[in-house]
C-alpha cells in the first residue's frame, strides 16, 4: 500500500511539473501570435463578453484590425470566438496575441510592454578616450540605442580616431573592440579671424584670434611679421596636449610696443608645415556712432545707411521723459525704456530687435501700460569715392508692435505695421549727410476703450521722410541735427550727441526732439528727451 501510494504522489508530481511547465511555454509563446489565457477570469451576472486589457504604458488596441483605443481598454461588444490582439506604441515592441474571451465572463489580460532598443558595449580603448555615438558623447557602457546602424567614434589625443558603422539588433548588445593607433604630429585648419584690425580699441575690432589643431604632441612657431620680414610679435609652442589651438594678438610687438598702420603677414610654421595669411592694421576702422530706431540704426529717429564694415554686436537700452507743451503748461507724456540688440554681419548686414515699454504714462493718455517691440532688417551698400569719401545707400524692411493705439504717435515709434525704408549718405572721416524715407502699411488703430469711435481702428499708412547732418570732431564723438517729416503733417526735428569714451567699447548718447503738428492752430508739441547707453563687442 505504501508502495502504491509513493507511486501515486510521483505521478502526481510530474503531472503538476508537466502543467507548470506547458503553462510557463504558452506564456512565452503568447507574445507570438499564439493564445493568450487570461491573467484574471471573473463571473459575470449577465450573458455577455467581457474583456480588459491592460498595459504597464499607453499603448494602442486594436482588436482584429480594428483600433479599441488606448490602455486601459474595457469593452463587452465581443462574441465568444477566436480573436487577434494587437498592441502597439511608439518606440516599444508589438504584441501580437490571440484571445479567446467566454459568455457569462469578464477576462482580464495584462501586458508588459519591452521598450524596442538594442546596446552598443565598446572595449579595449585607452584609458582617457572619448566615446561618440552618433556624434554625442557617452560617459557610460554599454550605452542604450534604437535598433539598426549607428556610427561609432572613439578619440584620444595622440591617436588615429576610430570611426566604425555597426548594426544593432533588438534587444541585443553589439560589441566594439576598439584599436586605436598612435597619429604622426600634424598641424591642420589654420584660420584667422578676421583680416584687419584696429588695436586701439581694447575688445572687438581691436584684437584677432589665430587658430588651428595638432593631432599629437609636437613644437610649432607662430610669428608676425612687418613688410620687411621682420618678426614683431613671436609665440613659440614647446608642447601640444590637446587638438584644439588658438591665441588672440592685439596688434601690438613683443613688449607690448605700437605697432604702426600697415600689411602684415601671419606665418605658423613646423618640421614640414608652414603657411601664411596677411593681416593689416588699420587705424581708420572704427565702430558706427549710431544710435537704435525701429528701423535699425541710424540718427535720431531717422534710419541712416554706413559704409563702416565693420562686424559688431551691439547691446543698448535707452531711456528719458516725453512731455507735452500744450499752451504753455508742461505735463508728462510718458517716461519710455527700451532694449535692443543690433547685431552687424558680412561687414554690410544688419539685424535689429527691441523691446520697450512705455512707464509711467499720463492717464491722460491711456489707462494700460504700451508694450513695443520690433525687428528689423537692413542691408548697406558703399561706392567708394576715393580720399577717404563714401557714397552709401540701404534698404530696410521691418515691423512694429505698439500694444497701445493713443500711445503710437509718429515721432516715438512708427507703430504697428510692416515698414519699407530706403537710407541714402555722403560720408567723410569728419562729415555724414544723409536722406531716408520709409513708408509704414498699416500702423497701429487699437481702441482704448469702449466709447472710441470704431474708424478709429482703420489702419493709416504714414510716410515718413527726413535729412540728418553730423559731425565727428573727433573718432569717439559724433553730434547730429536732424528733421522729420510725417504725412506731410508732423514734423519732428532735434539735435543728438554720441560718445565713445576711452579705447573700449561703452557708448552713450543723448537726444533731445519736438514733434508738432504744422497744421493745427494750436501750440501743442511733444517733447521727446532721451538717454542711452550701449556696449559693442
Amino acid at each position: 500500500m505504501t508502495m502504491k501510494f509513493k507511486k501515486i504522489f510521483s505521478a502526481v508530481l510530474v503531472f503538476m511539473f508537466a502543467v507548470c511547465t506547458l503553462s510557463a511555454l504558452s506564456v512565452e509563446v503568447n507574445y507570438n501570435g499564439e493564445l493568450r489565457e487570461p491573467d484574471i477570469r471573473k463571473r459575470r451576472d449577465d450573458d455577455l463578453v467581457g474583456v480588459i486589457i491592460r498595459t504597464n504604458v499607453e499603448a494602442e488596441v486594436f482588436i482584429n484590425g480594428h483600433s479599441f483605443g488606448k490602455t486601459p481598454v474595457a469593452t463587452i461588444d465581443l462574441s465568444t470566438t477566436y480573436y487577434n490582439l494587437e498592441i502597439r506604441r511608439s518606440g516599444y515592441d508589438t504584441i501580437r496575441c490571440k484571445i479567446y474571451p467566454r459568455r457569462r465572463y469578464t477576462y482580464t489580460y495584462e501586458f508588459v510592454m519591452q521598450k524596442t532598443c538594442g546596446y552598443i558595449n565598446i572595449k579595449n580603448y585607452p584609458s582617457g578616450s572619448t566615446v561618440y555615438v552618433n556624434g554625442s558623447s557617452v560617459s557610460s557602457l554599454p550605452v542604450e540605442v534604437d535598433p539598426g546602424y549607428h556610427n561609432i567614434k572613439v578619440r584620444k589625443f595622440g591617436y588615429e580616431d576610430y570611426v566604425e558603422r555597426v548594426y544593432v539588433e533588438n534587444h541585443k548588445t553589439t560589441n566594439v573592440n576598439v584599436s586605436l593607433k598612435t597619429a604622426p604630429f600634424r598641424i591642420t585648419n589654420f584660420s584667422v579671424s578676421k583680416k584687419q584690425i584696429n588695436p586701439d580699441y581694447s575688445s572687438g575690432i581691436g584684437k584677432v584670434t589665430f587658430s588651428f589643431e595638432v593631432s599629437n604632441d609636437g613644437s610649432a612657431i607662430l610669428s608676425v611679421c612687418d613688410r620687411y620680414g621682420n618678426a614683431v610679435w613671436t609665440h613659440e609652442y614647446g608642447y601640444f596636449s590637446t587638438w584644439n589651438q588658438s591665441i588672440t594678438w592685439n596688434g601690438t610687438g613683443n613688449y607690448g610696443e605700437r605697432l604702426p598702420d600697415g600689411q602684415y603677414t601671419v606665418n605658423l610654421y613646423s618640421f614640414d608645415y608652414d603657411v601664411s595669411y596677411n593681416i593689416k592694421i588699420d587705424r581708420s576702422l572704427v565702430y558706427p556712432l549710431s544710435v537704435f530706431t525701429p528701423a535699425g540704426s541710424g540718427i535720431g529717429s531717422l534710419p541712416c545707411a554706413f559704409g563702416d564694415g565693420v562686424n559688431y554686436v551691439k547691446l543698448l537700452v535707452d531711456f528719458g521723459p516725453m512731455l507735452n507743451l500744450n499752451d504753455g503748461k508742461v505735463k508728462l507724456y510718458s517716461l519710455p525704456v527700451t532694449t535692443g540688440i543690433l547685431i552687424d554681419f558680412g561687414h554690410y548686414n544688419e539685424f535689429g530687435f527691441s523691446f520697450g515699454v512705455g512707464a509711467a504714462t499720463s492717464s491722460d493718455v491711456t489707462d494700460r501700460t504700451p508694450l513695443m517691440a520690433g525687428i528689423s532688417f537692413k542691408r548697406n551698400f558703399v561706392i567708394d569715392l576715393g580720399g577717404g569719401s563714401k557714397f552709401d545707400f540701404a534698404g530696410l524692411i521691418n515691423y512694429n508692435y505698439c500694444s497701445v493705439y493713443d500711445y503710437c504717435v509718429p515721432g516715438t515709434e512708427v507703430g504697428k505695421g510692416l515698414d519699407l525704408g530706403l537710407a541714402l549718405g555722403y560720408e567723410t572721416k569728419t562729415f555724414y549727410l544723409g536722406v531716408s524715407g520709409e513708408y509704414a502699411f498699416g500702423a497701429t488703430r487699437i481702441r482704448t476703450n469702449k466709447d472710441r469711435n470704431a474708424d478709429d481702428e482703420d489702419p493709416e499708412d504714414i510716410l515718413k521722410y527726413g535729412v540728418v547732418a553730423s559731425l565727428l570732431p573727433a573718432r569717439n564723438l559724433r553730434t547730429s541735427a536732424f528733421a522729420a517729416f510725417y504725412n506731410n503733417k508732423m514734423l519732428e526735428a532735434g539735435l543728438e550727441f554720441i560718445a565713445m569714451p576711452g579705447a573700449g567699447a561703452f557708448c552713450c548718447n543723448a537726444k533731445a526732439s519736438v514733434l508738432t503738428d504744422i497744421t493745427a492752430k494750436d501750440k501743442n508739441m511733444l517733447i521727446n528727451a532721451k538717454f542711452g547707453l550701449s556696449y559693442l563687442f
